[in-house]
C-alpha cells in the first residue's frame, strides 16, 4: 500500500508527468487568474474605504476595470485548456494501457482480469474527466488564497497567525484518517472489478443460467454479496468524507469568529477598519475554501481512478517482454518446430503447481496434419498455446528452423500461426488484411454455405449474429485468408452439424493437405479419424504427456 502521500498526490502527479510543458503554461495563467482575484478584492476595498470618506477612487475603479478583464481572459484560457488538456491526458492514457495489452502475454494477462482493464479505460478514465474544471478551479484558489493570505498579514500579523494556525490544526485533523479513506476506496474499486467479472459470467453464460435456476441464484447471491459489500465500503467512506467536509467549513466559520470577536480583545491598535478589512478579505475566499472543500469527494475520486490506473499500467508492462522486434513482413513458410522437454505449469496464488504439462518432445514438419486426441483435462488446449507461442514453457526450449523462440523470436514466430480455439473472437473487420481477394472470399463463404447469411462489405462482414457452428465456420474462413502457414484447431467440428464434420474430415483437411497447409487439431471425433485415408499422425495425452503415437499412411 502506498503512503498517504503518494495517494494524495496520485492525480496531480499523473497530470505532471504528461501534461510537460504545458503545465507550467497552465499554472502561470492560473497565477494570474489568482492575481486578478486578489486585485478585484483590493479595488473592492480601496473604493469602498474612498467612498466612506465621501469621494470617488479612479484608481481603484481603473485597477477594478483591468482587473475584471484580466479574470474574464484567464478563465476562459484556463477552463478550455484544462479541459483540452485532461482529455487529452485521458486520450493517451487509454491508448498506451490498450497498446500495453496488445504486447502482454496471455498468461499474466489473465491473471489480471478483464474487470481490472476494462475498468481502468472506461471508467477511471471518465473520473479524471470530471477533474477538469476542478483542476482549473483548485489552480486558480490556491493562487488566491496565497495572495489573500499576504494581503492579510500585510493588515494583521496577529489575525495572520491566527489563521495560519487554526486552517493549520484544521488541515492536520482533516487528514487524519486518509489512509483509512483510501484503503476503503481501493477495496470498493476491487469489489466494483469483481462486480463487473460476475456481471461477465451472467453475460457469457446467459444460456447456462437460465438451463440451472440453482445456478442462477447462486450466481445473483454472489453479485448481491459483492455490490452490497462495495456499497456498504463506499457509504462508510462517502460518511467520514462528509463530516470531514463539514469540519472544514466549521472551521473557516469559526476563523471569521475567531477575527471578528477575538482579535480585537487583543488591543486597540488593530482598529475597526483593519478588522473590516480583514473580514471583508477572509469573506472573499471563504467562497473559495468552500468550492475545494466540496470538491474534496471529486478529487478523492479520482485519486483512487489514477492510482488504479497507474498501478494496472505498472502490472501489465511487468507482463511486456523487455525485447522485442518489428515483423516487417509475416514469414511465408518453415522447414521444422521442434519442442524439446518443454514444460508448463499452472501455478495457484501460493506459486505451487496444481497442474503441469510435460515433459514434451514433439517436431512438427511443413506440410503435417496431426491430430491430437485425450480425455478433458489431459493438456491438448495448453499444449496448443504453448505451440502457438502463447504461453511461455517454463522449461525446455522450442525452436523452429533451428532458431530458438525467446522474448526477442516470439512475435515472429507467432506470425507464422493462425489458431481457432474454444473461446475464439470474431472481429467485425478483417484487420490486418486491408485487400482481401473479394472472389476468395464468396467463394469460402459458398463453400462454408454462409454467403446468404453474411456479407464482406468493405473489409467488414455484414453480421456476426450466428449460430455457434456458423461462426466457427467464420472464423475458420478468416484464418484460410490469413494465409498462414500453420493452422491450429482446438476441437473446431464440435460445434458443427453432422454434414460440415463429414465435410471437414473428408473434404476440407484432404484440400489443405493437398495445398501444403500443416494442420494440428484437437478432436475427440476417433470415428472419424479411423475411417480417414489421410497421411497423419495421431498423438493421444494423458496427464499432461503423450501417451500413444500412430502413424496413418494413405492407402
Amino acid at each position: 500500500m502506498q503512503t498517504d502521500n503518494a495517494v494524495a498526490m496520485s492525480f496531480f502527479g499523473l497530470v505532471r508527468r504528461e501534461m510537460y510543458g504545458s503545465l507550467n503554461r497552465l499554472i502561470v495563467i492560473s497565477a494570474l487568474g489568482g492575481i486578478s482575484t486578489a486585485a478585484i478584492l483590493t479595488a473592492i476595498n480601496s473604493g469602498a474605504q474612498a467612498a466612506d470618506k465621501g469621494s470617488v477612487s479612479l484608481w481603484s475603479a481603473t485597477l477594478f476595470v483591468v482587473a475584471l478583464f484580466l479574470f474574464v481572459k484567464t478563465q476562459h484560457y484556463i477552463l478550455i485548456t484544462a479541459t483540452a488538456e485532461i482529455e487529452a491526458i485521458i486520450h493517451k492514457l487509454r491508448l498506451r494501457l490498450m497498446d500495453h495489452v496488445r504486447h502482454s502475454e496471455l498468461l499474466p494477462l489473465e491473471s489480471i482480469g478483464r474487470g481490472e482493464i476494462v475498468s481502468a479505460i472506461t471508467k477511471e478514465t471518465s473520473t479524471l474527466t470530471q477533474m477538469s474544471n476542478t483542476l482549473a478551479f483548485a489552480a486558480q484558489g490556491a493562487v488566491l488564497i496565497f495572495f489573500v493570505a499576504m494581503y492579510v498579514a500585510y493588515l494583521s500579523l496577529l489575525a495572520f497567525g491566527l489563521s495560519i494556525i487554526i486552517v493549520g490544526v484544521a488541515g492536520v485533523l482533516f487528514h487524519a484518517k486518509s489512509r483509512q479513506l483510501a484503503m476503503a476506496s481501493h477495496e470498493a474499486s476491487n469489489l466494483e472489478h469483481r462486480l463487473f467479472d460476475r456481471l461477465m459470467d451472467l453475460l457469457n453464460g446467459f444460456k447456462e443460467v437460465r438451463l440451472n435456476s440453482s445456478r442462477s441464484e447462486a450466481l445473483f447471491d454472489d453479485v448481491v454479496e459483492v455490490s452490497r459489500a462495495a456499497a456498504n465500503i463506499k457509504i462508510r467512506a462517502q460518511s467520514e468524507t462528509f463530516k470531514r467536509m463539514v469540519f472544514l467549513q466549521s472551521a473557516l466559520y469559526g476563523l471569521l469568529g475567531a477575527i471578528a470577536f477575538a482579535v480585537p480583545t487583543f488591543g486597540d491598535a488593530l482598529g475597526t477598519e483593519t478588522v473590516t478589512k480583514t473580514i471583508t478579505a477572509l469573506v472573499f475566499v471563504v467562497g473559495t475554501c468552500f468550492g475545494l472543500v466540496q470538491a474534496i469527494p471529486i478529487m478523492s475520486a479520482a485519486n483512487t481512478a489514477a492510482d488504479n490506473i497507474e498501478r494496472l499500467e505498472a502490472r501489465l508492462l511487468a507482463t511486456i517482454p523487455k525485447a522485442q522486434i518489428e515483423v516487417v513482413e509475416p514469414p511465408k513458410r518453415f522447414q521444422k518446430i521442434e519442442m524439446r522437454n518443454v514444460v508448463f505449469r499452472y501455478l495457484d496464488k501460493w506459486s505451487d503447481a496444481v497442474f503441469q504439462v510435460g515433459p514434451i518432445d514433439f517436431t512438427l514438419l511443413s506440410g503435417e496434419l496431426v491430430f491430437i486426441t485425450g480425455g478433458n483435462g489431459s493438456g491438448k488446449s495448453t499444449l496448443l498455446k504453448l505451440l502457438a507461442g502463447l504461453y511461455k514453457p517454463d522449461s525446455g526450449e522450442i525452436s523452429f528452423d533451428g532458431m530458438r523462440v525467446n522474448d526477442s523470436t516470439r512475435q515472429t514466430y507467432r506470425e507464422l500461426i493462425s489458431a481457432i480455439f474454444p473461446d475464439y473472437h470474431l472481429f467485425e473487420k478483417l484487420y490486418g488484411m486491408p485487400d482481401p481477394d473479394r472472389a476468395e472470399v464468396n467463394r469460402l463463404l459458398t463453400e462454408f454455405r454462409l454467403l446468404d447469411k453474411t456479407r464482406l462489405t468493405d473489409g467488414q462482414f455484414s453480421t456476426l449474429d450466428l449460430s455457434a457452428g456458423q461462426r466457427k465456420r467464420l472464423a475458420l474462413i478468416v484464418s484460410l485468408l490469413e494465409k498462414r502457414p500453420i493452422l491450429l484447431l482446438d476441437e473446431w467440428a464440435a460445434d458443427q452439424d453432422p454434414e460440415f464434420r463429414r465435410k471437414f474430415y473428408y473434404d476440407l483437411l484432404p484440400e489443405l493437405k493437398r495445398t501444403g497447409q500443416t494442420v494440428v487439431a484437437i478432436t475427440h471425433d476417433d470415428r472419424y479419424l479411423d475411417e480417414m485415408d489421410l497421411p497423419a499422425r495421431r498423438l493421444r495425452m494423458e496427464d499432461g504427456r503423450f501417451v500413444a503415437q500412430q502413424t496413418v499412411e494413405s492407402s
